[in-house]
């Protein structure tokens, strides 16, 4: 076993107290950053904190302002149609086909629901007048054409 000179044991010291230093030096830069960059606390307790976040603080604001705000326009509701056996409504009103295009237009669309006993003729007049006028359209209910391309009414024989 070999012992140590005593200069040995001293510049061994020193480089452990200088490797300390840093080590905590290089700490606290750390901590500073992460306080001042993502505010203070651990993220333990109710959040009473400064009031710089989101949690029920004091703040720091004056909760006064002017309302330079607009409001925004909510998007326009497509007309309801329904087709069934006694004819068209829209929006609960009974209506021709030129008066669910006109209606629709206005609209900016228009949600058909087609009832199981709904005039195939019927549809198919409202459907083209739609679709000619280029109103978008979204079909429910019997109206609607099946995965497989099939009859798009019951009773309908199809191509």
């Amino acid at each position: 076993m070999r012992t140590r000179s005593a200069a040995e044991r001293l510049q061994r010291r020193s480089r452990i107290r200088r490797l300390l230093l840093w080590a905590a030096a290089i700490t606290a830069i750390v901590i500073a950053v992460m306080l001042i960059r993502c505010g203070g606390g651990f993220g333990f307790g109710t959040g009473g904190g400064l009031g710089l976040g989101a949690g029920k603080g004091r703040g720091l604001g004056s909760n006064v302002g002017t309302g330079s705000g607009t409001r925004r326009a909510r998007a326009p509701q497509p007309c309801a149609v329904r087709v069934d056996a006694a004819g068209i409504t829209v929006d609960g009103r009974s209506a021709t086909v030129p008066d669910v295009v006109t209606a629709c237009r206005a609209a900016g669309g228009a949600e058909v629901v087609v009832v199981g006993d709904a005039r195939l003729g019927t549809w198919e007049a409202l459907r083209v007048a739609l679709d000619t006028a280029a109103i978008a359209t979204h079909v429910r209910g019997a109206g609607e054409l099946p995965a497989d391309g099939g009859p798009a009414l019951a009773g309908d024989a199809g191509p």
